[in-house]
């Protein structure tokens, strides 16, 4: 009788959860998580997530966090001014989409939430992490300095070694897209490296926005970091920002040393120096000078801006993946519903794309590839609960992706009875802003909204089929409906379909979208 009681008040303890998301059902239904939750033989996962503030988290536990959680503070402290709940709130969609919103708690055995603000907390997480066998590690951040954008440097030379010792890592791939810049460092007169817009410099803009101002922090780096963080390096760099006057805004000038013990005011061991500035609206220019004149042909910067309302228009679109993301023994994820999110041709990164809208109870959403990385942990915890043999990066990869193409066309335009509405022969995107939850679903699956020639349509870059397994075609060009009551049925291509009820088609061969997402090549998360 005691040990029923026991049990009984912590299942209690756990089911008594506060929604934190109204989305949850739309994308457990979309992306497969349900059928884990009637598995008969799963078992519990030890679970962390890294991060830099988990704000909040205390009176979380028990409701929409497991009751078996734990802080790891580390052994620096992190700044007093530092207040986030980022970590919290992927905390938070790892534990709704891996219990089925604590219905199943048992799932998790433990969830760790790792204080990783700076190398020295990063460090003691990953020793700790091992130390404790913990299976899945979960970074919604990226670094923007301390690797050489190549699966490099002291970041990831510490991320191999939780992988190295069975830990399957999940990470972000990083927010990144729209505003990298990377070069070769060509040095021209005065000193003043080569960059591609006016002035030698990388043109910067604070859009208008209701503060009348941006808050940034640019990153200049460039590829001289070692796996090791004792060497330092005798490269130098420096950077500057300004005004459309060239009068200068803020600088960072560091002395670059090579020796180890180096710790003298106003020098730095690390390629890198950062600007962080507060600046009204406008048009700035980002500038770099050569001071050690030492770098080769094969020496080459990134600049990296982080801000809200921050517009850089000559950025590296695809090649813009921070580490870890780059590193190849993790598990780097993109967002599919995000522009900003990074990709990266050189390192073929992400390994997978996946939906990253969350929808607070209030109605806020937010995005990016910090969301997608949580869901895409929760989905790897799942497939460790139910299968502990896999557990290795390539065999989970086998089982949580569906490989997909914008690229790659199905049946033909004239099989479908209709086409683009635009002379350019792709289909144009539309926005649907108040999207009833039956549309929600198949968007979070990565479908887009578009124009057709038989009104709007839902088209994927993968057969529909695949979100509805249960149904099966009789002619190849059967419609899948997406109906008002969140299922998918099957219709007679030209025949009649419930009133608000919406096809799904995969994208055409002769017409594809005319802006598709980034990096869609790949796989697409799916269980």
């Amino acid at each position: 009788m005691q040990k029923f009681l026991m049990l009984f008040l912590l299942l209690f303890s756990f089911t008594a959860q506060a929604d934190v998301f109204k989305n949850i059902p739309q994308l457990q239904k979309a992306l497969g998580f349900q059928k884990f939750y009637e598995s008969s033989n799963s078992r519990p996962v030890k679970i962390a997530v890294f991060d830099k503030g988990f704000s909040g988290y205390e009176k979380e536990i028990g409701s929409s966090l497991p009751k078996n959680t734990f802080y790891i503070a580390g052994p620096v402290s992190a700044p007093e001014d530092l207040k986030t709940e980022h970590g919290l709130r992927m905390a938070q969609i790892i534990t709704a989409l891996t219990t089925n919103n604590m219905k199943e708690p048992e799932t998790i055995q433990e969830l760790y939430l790792y204080n990783v603000f700076g190398y020295s907390n990063f460090k003691a997480a990953i020793d700790d992490a091992i130390a404790r066998k913990i299976e899945v590690i979960s970074y919604s951040e990226v670094w923007e300095y301390g690797g050489n954008n190549d699966g490099r440097g002291f970041i990831n030379a510490q991320v191999s070694r939780a992988t190295a010792a069975g830990i399957l890592w999940v990470n972000a791939a990083g927010n990144f897209a729209l505003t990298t810049y990377n070069t070769e460092i060509t040095t021209l007169t005065e000193d003043w490296v080569k960059l591609p817009d006016q002035n030698n410099a990388l043109e910067l803009r604070c859009e208008k926005n209701d503060s009348g101002k941006c808050n940034l922090r640019i990153v200049l780096s460039w590829n001289d970091f070692k796996n090791d963080i004792e060497p330092g390096t005798d490269k130098d760099l420096d950077l500057a920002l300004t005004d459309d006057l060239l009068n200068v805004v803020q600088t960072s000038a560091l002395k670059q040393s090579a020796d180890p013990k180096e710790s003298r005011p106003g020098y730095s061991k690390y390629p890198r120096e950062i600007v962080t500035a507060e600046i009204k609206t406008g048009t700035y220019f980002v500038r770099v000078k050569n001071r050690s004149k030492n770098f080769g042909s094969k020496d080459y910067l990134r600049i990296t801006v982080d801000g809200e309302s921050v517009k850089v228009p000559s950025h590296s679109r695809g090649e813009s993946v921070l580490n870890p993301g780059d590193n190849a023994s993790v598990i780097s994820v993109g967002a599919s519903d995000s522009d900003r999110s990074s990709s990266s041709a050189k390192t073929n990164k992400p390994d997978i794309v996946a939906p990253s809208s969350m929808i607070l109870i209030d109605g806020s959403e937010f995005r990016g590839s910090s969301n997608a990385t949580a869901i895409v942990a929760a989905g790897v915890s799942l497939i460790l609960s139910v299968n502990s043999r896999v557990a290795e990066k390539d065999k989970v990869m086998a089982k949580i992706g569906k490989p997909f193409s914008w690229d790659q066309g199905a049946l033909s335009l004239q099989l479908l009875g209709f086409g683009p509405t635009n002379t350019s022969r792709c289909f144009q995107a539309r926005e649907w802003k108040e999207a009833p939850d039956y549309i929600k679903t198949v968007l979070s699956a990565g479908g887009v909204l578009v124009d057709t020639t038989a009104q709007v349509r839902l088209m994927l870059p993968f057969d529909p089929i695949t979100l509805a397994p249960h149904l099966a075609r009789i002619f190849p060009n059967d419609m899948i409906v997406a109906t008002t009551d969140g299922n998918y049925q099957i219709y007679r291509r030209n025949g009649t379909i419930p009133s608000g009820a919406v096809e799904i088609f995969q994208r055409p061969q002769e017409a594809g979208l005319c802006a598709p997402p980034e990096k869609t090549s790949g796989k697409f998360f799916r269980l």
